[in-house]
């Protein structure tokens, strides 16, 4: 099989070749970024590629395409295989000019598009909170006479958190509406509006092969949000005890979004929940790995790697088999960016359930705000036996990581 592999990962994190195998042909096109810094090791990732292209500018640049046409026309290629959330309606569009299996681009618009996903689940009877296209300013207005305030804003396409806005009154709504690009303009905006519910979010990771979910298991970020990482505030999830009376309830209603969805046979998902005190509402599902270190929170619980999993029965492979029930409780935490310059951070973290504490900047670092809900300075996992447990580490990880944390503003001082 000759399999061409859109990257955006860290190739040291990806290993391609391994989880295929031999005697497959593998191209690869990849965001520069997700390369090894160092020259011996890059050659090394790169040599286990039947042929390479490697771009800098790799985001939204229709070099990609031109590329893909280019290989498919000297070789053939048999599967296009793309991870990354950016590249799922891309590798579609891709796929239906080709002729070739896998993802169509009306699946991939359907977990891509939160209004045509939302559309599709409020059919099939999945709660949702109130929620309607934002294609211009009146259309904003009307929503928030309808509904009131609060409101949540964010792009139809977006990931991550990105230009997600909690809209509280008038003011804040139409200081928005000045910001916004298109809102008074005659295109349509790609903008979705919804009523904004009091919540703890739980989100729901799995895989699913041959149309049969092999792996599902919920967590919670308790009383943290990912709207709190953008605004400076500490963001954790630890998985759900399997006696933990939410547990088939999430299970269920995953299920349930899934057969509603136009889900491939085989991918990994990414679902989210507001727990409310009305009961659980649905927020949205992705048909790609989740980011924050949440494969890493996966494999800490079941002992197997997701993404690898998800590759391997793309292409044939034999999968290991998966616990019922994860043997830890995993969990991870995310300390974002604030402005201002690095003084001081923790080394090696000494407290146990603790491992794989990462700093991502150096000492005199300037750091920004959060721009995403997965930026971060820093982070951690987190092994325990109970939920209560990965909560009681997490809180004295916090205070640790605070403690030797010194962010030197500009204008307010110092401290974290």
């Amino acid at each position: 099989m000759n399999y061409l592999i859109l990257n955006r990962s860290a190739l040291a994190t990806r290993p391609y070749r391994a989880w295929i195998g031999e005697g497959h042909r593998l191209v690869l096109i990849s965001d520069a970024r997700g390369l090894n810094a160092d020259d011996a090791e890059r050659q090394a990732e790169l040599a286990t590629f039947d042929d390479a292209v490697i771009m800098s500018d790799y985001h939204d640049s229709v070099l990609v395409e031109h590329e893909v046409l280019r290989l498919h026309a000297e070789v053939p290629i048999d599967e296009i295989i793309a991870t990354s959330e950016f590249d799922l309606l891309r590798a579609a569009r891709l796929r239906e000019l080709l002729g070739l299996k896998g993802q169509t681009e009306f699946s991939a618009t359907a977990f891509r598009d939160k209004l045509a996903m939302k559309d599709l689940l409020s059919e099939a009877g999945v709660p949702l909170t109130p929620y309607a296209a934002v294609p211009a300013v009146t259309s904003l207005v009307r929503f928030t006479r309808q509904h009131g305030f609060p409101v949540v804003v964010k792009p139809r396409r977006g990931g991550g958190s990105m230009g997600v806005e909690v809209l509280h009154d008038e003011e804040e709504m139409w200081d928005f509406a000045t910001r916004a690009e298109g809102l008074g303009a005659d295109d349509d905006t790609a903008l979705l509006v919804e009523k904004y519910v009091e919540h703890e979010l739980f989100h729901v990771d799995g895989l699913m092969v041959g149309g049969r979910v092999v792996l599902m298991w919920p967590s919670s970020q308790g009383a943290t949000t990912c709207l709190g990482m953008l605004a400076g505030d500490m963001l954790h999830s630890t998985m759900l005890d399997a006696d933990d009376p939410l547990l088939d309830p999430l299970r269920s209603l995953t299920r349930t979004v899934l057969e509603a969805m136009p889900t491939p046979d085989t991918t990994i998902f990414h679902a989210e929940f507001f727990g409310t005190a009305n009961g659980l509402v649905f927020n949205e599902i992705a048909c790609r790995m989740a980011g924050g270190r949440i494969e890493e929170q996966v494999r800490i619980g079941f002992g197997v790697h997701l993404p690898e999993l998800y590759i391997r029965a793309l292409t044939g492979g034999v999968l290991p088999e998966i616990p019922a029930r994860p043997v830890r409780i995993g969990g991870l935490a995310l300390f974002p960016p604030r402005p201002g310059v690095l003084r001081a951070v923790p080394g090696e973290c000494p407290l146990p359930g603790v491992t794989g504490f990462k700093v991502m900047a150096p000492i005199g670092a300037r750091l920004n705000q959060a721009h995403t809900s997965v930026e971060n300075f820093a982070s951690a996992l987190i092994a325990a036996e109970t939920r209560a447990e990965a909560e009681r580490i997490i809180d004295d990880l916090k205070s640790w990581v605070e403690t030797g944390t010194v962010i030197e503003s500009t204008s307010v001082g110092t401290g974290i």
